[in-house]
């Protein structure tokens, strides 16, 4: 078994960026979530 480090660091980099999308996409996500809460469950 050969250890191919530039395939490794590729997939690495790559893994990292999906980490980063998914971690943006929830934080807006989550930010929508409790404005709309703050919009309609507050009594005015």
């Amino acid at each position: 078994m050969s250890f191919d480090e530039k395939k490794y660091l590729e997939d690495h980099k790559k893994t990292w960026k999906t980490f980063i999308n998914l971690s943006i996409k929830g934080s807006i996500v989550i930010t929508i979530v409790l404005i709309l809460m703050a919009i309609f469950l507050t009594n005015s």
